[in-house]
């Protein structure tokens, strides 16, 4: 069964489980296998500071409220997200250069 895991933190995570990196970027929900979420997030534990104290976010037992906070940030849900696939996004698009005449209408080149 697979969940998906968003980062809601500004940094983002590369991370690998079971030979496959993985790519938490801000907001982008990525898809991993229940097992790796409980490995790479605690999902599903109460204990998760040997979690933290793998990705480095810990050194201390007093750095762990801290630490859970980090964890925190990736939210993980066993729904698939829903998109606007009807709408595409114009983030960072640039239109295409078409060629026109005076006349208005595209330019065609003829081969003879």
């Amino acid at each position: 069964m697979s969940v998906f895991v968003t980062n809601r933190g500004d940094t983002p995570l590369t991370i690998g489980y079971d030979g496959v990196l993985y790519d938490f970027k801000k907001n982008i929900p990525v898809e991993l296998p229940e097992s790796g979420a409980r490995q790479l997030f605690g999902f599903g534990l109460d204990d998760r500071e040997h979690i933290l104290v793998r990705h480095g976010w810990i050194k201390l037992h007093s750095e762990l409220e801290e630490g859970l906070k980090m964890l925190d940030r990736f939210v993980i849900t066993n729904d698939r997200p829903v998109t606007n696939s009807s709408l595409p996004s114009a983030v960072g698009a640039i239109p295409l250069r078409s060629e026109k005449n005076v006349g208005g209408r595209p330019s065609v080149k003829r081969v003879a």
